[in-house]
């Protein structure tokens, strides 16, 4: 009679392969890195393609439950038919005619702001110098500087290091291109897989419960599931709370008769989507519209805003966001460090509902396994 093999005699195997695997992997790092890099770069068009769709699906999946309604209640079939299309073609038209109009807000007026301020700089340093004189300031070291300050040789250094200079701006244009590219595919990636996500995630479905045990599998469409609740949560919520923020200065700066009332309004709601910094970078922005017009008033506009941002840190955030998130103001706060360290602004964006999962999924299993041993902490 043929034994079975022992099954201990093959997880030994397996995990000598592994370690095999692992060290001979350690000791070419530089290859299998470049590898890996070359790999992730294949796919990085439906990674971006897996994201943009997984950000789009939050107002989609709004819109095909309002089309849904529609359809049911005045008796329209071809309407539920073609809800997906319809939210599909609706959400791309408001993405667009969002970043469109920020474009059209922000660049702008900061453009603006920055060139009249430059002027206002160039006409007014010399006066500025003389008050800090006045006050007693060595300023002779600010003035050698603006007087001796060689332009000739600042060309020259342009020139020598053409060559440098170019292929740096070729990197980087290359890069652009790249990233581009990408966006567009990913785009591509993004329209299809919304428009066949059931089918789609039927067949993920399928594929988790055929190569796992259905505990795992289980497992597995549980942290999928929470995971796309709380970041929906979490945009729609954060969303929610740029246009209240915006909708409070408008009315505040309009009142306060503020100069740029509308733009300043538009641009710190749009950048309170970034948590904790975004509306600080809109205080900036604003303070420099509001300086080139009177530095009196820009002193005051500060002093709104932190009386603003006390109301919304307090009162705002923790009842639009923080309970659609369900993430301590602690966690929250080192999501935004962690996020903003490994990818700038859209990792402060992810890293919060990410880590809002993590903490879930941790604080479940603490409670599952106190439950188990029958402790019960006050």
């Amino acid at each position: 009679m043929e034994q079975k093999p022992d099954k201990s005699l093959k997880n030994s195997l397996l995990l000598v392969i592994v370690g095999v695997t692992l060290l001979v992997a350690l000791q070419h790092l530089n290859l299998v890195a470049g590898a890996l890099g070359m790999m992730i770069g294949l796919v990085m068009p439906l990674i971006a393609g897996g994201i943009i769709a997984f950000i789009l699906n939050v107002p989609m999946n709004f819109l095909e439950k309002k089309i849904e309604w529609l359809s049911t209640r005045y008796g329209c079939r071809v309407l539920r038919l073609g809800k997906s299309a319809l939210s599909l073609i609706v959400t791309l038209v408001l993405v667009v005619l969002a970043v469109s109009f920020v474009g059209r807000v922000i660049f702008p007026n900061m453009a603006e702001s920055i060139k009249s301020i430059a002027a206002i700089v160039n006409e007014n340093y010399q006066s500025w110098i003389a008050l800090a004189e006045s006050y007693g300031l060595d300023m002779s070291g600010v003035k050698a500087w603006i007087v001796n300050f060689d332009w000739e040789k600042l060309l020259q250094g342009l020139r020598d290091n053409s060559g440098e200079i170019l292929s740096t701006a070729t990197q980087a244009a290359n890069s652009v291109f790249g990233v581009v590219a990408n966006i567009g595919f990913g785009l591509i990636f993004a329209i299809y897989i919304l428009l066949n996500k059931r089918k789609l995630g039927k067949q993920a479905k399928q594929i988790a419960y055929a190569y796992l045990k259905k505990s795992w599998a289980d497992e597995v469409c549980d942290i999928a599931s929470l995971s796309y609740k709380t970041f929906a949560g979490f945009l729609s919520g954060q969303c929610l709370e740029a246009v209240i923020l915006g909708m409070m200065f408008f009315i505040t700066l309009l009142i306060g008769g503020f100069p740029y009332a509308g733009s300043i309004s538009v641009i710190i709601g749009c950048m309170s989507i970034i948590p904790f910094v975004g509306a600080f970078i809109g205080m900036a922005f604003g303070f420099l519209l509001i300086a080139v017009t009177s530095l009196e008033k820009a002193l005051w506009f500060l002093a709104v805003f932190f009386v603003i941002q006390q109301i919304e840190g307090h009162i705002v955030y923790p009842k639009v966001v923080g309970t659609s998130v369900g993430l301590p103001a602690l966690w929250t706060l080192l999501a935004v460090v962690v996020g903003g360290k490994v990818s700038g602004i859209f990792g402060i964006i992810l890293f919060i509902p990410l880590f809002s999962v993590i903490y879930a999924l941790v604080r479940r299993s603490v409670y599952s396994r106190l439950k188990k041993k029958g402790i019960t902490i006050g």
